[in-house]
Formats: structure tokens, sequence, C-alpha cells
């Protein structure tokens, strides 16, 4: 059985320690703009995957209250550092890197022209500060020298898509793969400066050094072949 998961307060996965594709179930929690591609993943291999998805803040936070996890794939480097900092694992690669875009609502019904002072009469959508997405939005800002004013911090950059594509915000700042997937649904603005500060993706290994047969196999199923066609096609940038 392959499971996706949305992470909850109370959310505990557990993983077994088998090291056999017979009976191994793996566990990997990767950031929420990850997901599609961790879910595709899970078809192409012939072991038990349970995916669990949400912003990078949170995943770390599950793992330190104890979760079971034996893949992690934060959306930058500093969420990725308190794990290995606290000794929950060991980071082996980075994986691909992302940068940040505006996406307005099709028809741009604000008349949003740019990230500059048209955003301050619009209804604003970010990341909270402490979620990549969000910190990343807060350097762009400073770079540009404005000042940001949004009506809502998400906890997941694809909570702040799905808040633009639903109607509640009239621009939001979100990565550049997420925009892509979300289609003819949005209109996608240029920040100027995004590729000086990207977002990138590390990949740990939870209570490991190195990685056993399964999980080599679900981390090349994940960034070589179709994987990392499959991340390029997306607006990824692969390591």
């Amino acid at each position: 059985m392959k499971r996706t998961l949305a992470l909850g307060a109370a959310l505990v996965v557990l993983a077994s320690c088998s090291s056999t594709t017979d009976d191994r179930e793996l566990t990997v929690m990767v950031a929420a703009s990850l997901c599609d591609l961790a879910e595709n993943v899970e078809e192409a291999l012939d072991f038990d995957v349970t995916t669990v998805c949400s912003g990078s803040a949170d995943l770390v936070a599950q793992i330190e209250a104890g979760a079971d996890a034996d893949i992690l794939i934060t959306a930058n480097q500093s969420t990725a550092d308190t794990i290995v900092d606290g000794g929950f694992g060991h980071q082996i690669d980075v994986v691909a890197s992302n940068e940040l875009v505006m996406v307005v609502p099709q028809g741009n019904p604000a008349a949003v022209t740019g990230f500059n002072e048209t955003m301050n009469a619009a209804d604003l959508i970010v990341c909270a500060p402490q979620v990549p997405c969000g910190d990343v939005s807060v350097q762009l800002a400073a770079a540009n020298e404005i000042d940001l004013s949004p009506v809502s911090e998400e906890q997941s950059v694809t909570d702040v898509l799905g808040k633009i594509t639903s109607g509640q915000g009239d621009v939001g700042l979100v990565y550049r793969t997420d925009a892509n997937s979300a289609g003819e649904s949005v209109e996608t603005i240029d920040i100027p400066r995004s590729e000086e500060f990207p977002n990138i993706y590390p990949l740990l290994l939870i209570g490991s050094d190195a990685a056993d047969d399964v999980e080599q196999e679900w981390i090349d199923a994940f960034t070589t072949g179709d994987g990392k066609a499959r991340m390029e096609a997306l607006g990824f940038k692969v390591q």
C-alpha cells in the first residue's frame, strides 16, 4: 500500500526496520513543493512508501518530536541544519533548487504590475517568515527595498498558491515550480534578483549516515532518469 499523508499536529509515522524490499516500508518526508514529484516516485517502486508532505518547519518539528522517518527533503539549508545539529540525521546531497515568483489570478484583477508598490493595494499572501518560502520573501523584499504588507502568512507554499487559485488573495509569492503547476489558473510575474536567493533542497537520511539498498533505490528514482526529467519539466534546477 502506498500512502501520501498531509502532516497534522499529532501525526506519528511508523516505519519498518526491515532491510528487504519485500517487507520494508519506507517513510519519506518532503517539503510541500515536492509532494507531487514524490508521489510519482511511489508508483515506480515495488515496495511500500509512505510520503509525508508539509512545510519544512513542520516536518522538522515532527522529527524532533519523535516521528519515524527514513528520508527527509527540506526546502532550505537552515531547516536541514536543524536536523543535523540536533543529531537526528545526516545530509547527503542537495537535489535541486528553485526560485520565488509572484502569481496573480488570471486577468490580474488587482492590477499588480510587479514586485513594487502596486502590491500595497492588493491582498498579498505569503509564507510565514519561519517557512523557507517566507524567509526568501523577506530577503527579496530587503534586496528590492520594498515593504511587504501581507493579509495572510501561510505555513507552506502550497497554501499560498491555494489561496490565490481559490480567489482568497490578489497576489502571492510562490516557487516557480508551483506557478508552473497551476497552469492557466494564474499569471506569473518575475521578481527582480530572485536568482540571487534560490531555495535549495537538501536530502537527509534520518538516523543514519549511509543509505541502505531501499533508501538508495528511492533516492535514485527521485533524482535520476524519469525523476530528474520530471523535476526539470516543472522548473526545478537539478544539481
